[in-house]
């Protein structure tokens, strides 16, 4: 399906991936991994068709039509809404109404593409779609916009599919009706190739290339990849002082809800909510997609209005008795899929700079955690710029110091929004899949820089994660949603 030899990519002037020699071979499926920055994504929109070779030949079977799936969807722009902040998911306004159904936005892409009805119920009955048709668009979860977009893909006339991380955010059930309908498309003569962890590589990838520095430097089968896997040796502990910016201000709850319940456009998205978390307590958050902890925790930060209509206070102090949202948001460090994707799109620099989000620097997405803010537009004070320096060599990220924050991998940026959310070291980190988009190195050292924290600070921590292999030991309770209901607190 394709052939490439000697190939380079250029971008902005410098060479990305070099040396490539690759072939794609109808109805196998290639996994494709490696480092943050090592070069993954350009490589997959390479294979796609959507960029081109610098140097090279790049030879294409006349038959392979590729359909590329990126990490972020584009639901927003296809909504017409004026977002103005991440959280505004959370509330209903006149202007949330002309946001379309799932079931509807759904129509308008079918009628456009070249499949039959059989097809369609297909796809929607293996990703379970028929469950979110009643849905608002912007109201889904991270893994089920996920699901959306991965349906949406599988319904164009392509003989090969493009995915780059397409199992972040999703579920282990949902992953598990993911990994079969690769296999489906294996058997129907497609030619896949997955952009992703490690872990998620299973028994039907056919080839596993391993990326560096924007070279192969690997290729193997998946028998040899998996007896090296059982063999990776765990990342030592960070031997890091945690820099110290807030007093040790005590609590008598850091979040208390009473009886809580939130409804948005008649449906219930939590119900009976009777919650208490204690200063120093490490809570684990789980649920399938769709539980509504998203919701849950956005009465916590200050995000969602129906707070102040139901029994929920966070710091000791119930919501709506003088506190501002800032107040809050100011003992809080958070990182969410959302903010990040809403960091990518209306991030601003300095005012006086007037410049756009590509001349955001990586030092100033870390600054702006000391402000809450959404890229960089408050003076910056010499305290806070060295704290940001010290967190990033600590971490071994000294190298993205004068980097901009767009030019640097997605896995890159999530890290730097982690640093974002501790670097005024907050009493309440709320963490919601914060090793989303990050490589099995780089999440095992935040896991272990957590436990570090967690060690040295009194801090409390909610923490939100799919995967047995990304929750930290420093958890002590753990809480279980299901429909919004809490089905295990302990």
């Amino acid at each position: 399906m394709i052939k490439i030899e000697n190939g380079s990519v250029k971008k902005d002037l410098k060479i990305i991936l070099s040396e490539l020699n690759f072939e794609l071979h109808k109805g196998n499926v290639v996994a494709i991994k490696g480092t943050a920055g090592s070069g993954k994504t350009t490589f997959a929109q390479l294979l796609a068709g959507e960029i081109s070779l610098y140097e090279g030949v790049f030879e294409k079977n006349e038959t392979f039509f590729p359909y590329f799936v990126s990490q972020q969807d584009n639901f927003f722009l296809q909504t017409s809404m004026n977002l103005t902040y991440h959280s505004q998911r959370y509330e209903y306004t006149e202007e949330s109404e002309k946001i379309p159904k799932v079931k509807e936005w759904l129509d308008n892409q079918i009628v456009k593409l070249p499949v039959d009805k059989k097809r369609v119920e297909q796809i929607f009955s293996e990703l379970k779609i028929d469950e979110l048709f009643g849905r608002n668009l912007l109201q889904l979860s991270n893994g089920e916009r996920k699901r959306t977009q991965i349906a949406i893909a599988l319904l164009h006339n392509a003989t090969g599919y493009i995915f780059d991380q397409p199992f972040l955010g999703l579920d282990k059930d949902t992953r598990e009706l993911l990994h079969k309908t690769i296999i489906r498309l294996k058997s129907e003569g497609n030619a896949v190739v997955l952009v992703c962890g490690e872990r998620e590589i299973r028994e039907y990838v056919d080839t596993i290339v391993s990326l560096d520095k924007g070279k192969i430097v690997k290729k193997e089968t998946f028998e040899t990849f998996s007896s090296s896997l059982k063999n990776v040796i765990p990342t030592k502990r960070l031997n890091f002082v945690i820099p110290k910016t807030n007093s040790n201000v005590q609590f008598d709850y850091i979040v208390r809800m009473k009886d809580v319940v939130v409804k948005m456009n008649d449906e219930i998205l939590l119900n009976n909510i009777n919650w208490e978390v204690k200063q120093g307590e490490r809570w684990l958050l789980q649920g399938h997609n769709g539980s509504g902890k998203s919701t849950l925790l956005s009465l916590i930060t200050g995000d969602n209005p129906q707070a102040y209509s139901n029994d929920v206070g966070v710091f000791g102090q119930r919501r709506g008795t003088g506190e501002s949202v800032w107040d809050i948001k100011s003992k809080i460090g958070y990182v969410s899929p959302e903010l990040h994707l809403y960091f990518l799109k209306r991030g601003k620099t300095s005012s006086s700079r007037k410049a756009s989000l590509t001349d955001v620097k990586c030092i100033d997405v870390i600054i702006s955690g000391f402000n809450d803010e959404i890229g960089f537009s408050s003076s910056v004070s010499n305290v806070q710029y060295k704290c940001a320096e010290e967190w990033l060599k600590g971490l071994g990220l000294q190298h993205l110091l004068t980097k901009n924050f767009s030019e640097v991998s997605l896995g890159a940026q999530r890290m730097l929004l982690l640093v974002r959310a501790l670097v005024k070291n907050p009493p309440l980190l709320i963490l919601d899949e914060p090793c989303q988009g990050i490589d099995y190195e780089q999440t095992q050292q935040f896991i272990l820089l957590l436990d570090e924290i967690c060690t040295q600070t009194n801090t409390t921590l909610i923490y939100v994660s799919h995967s047995s292999e990304e929750i930290p030991s420093c958890i002590t309770n753990r809480i279980e949603l299901n429909l919004g209901s809490i089905t295990y607190k302990k």
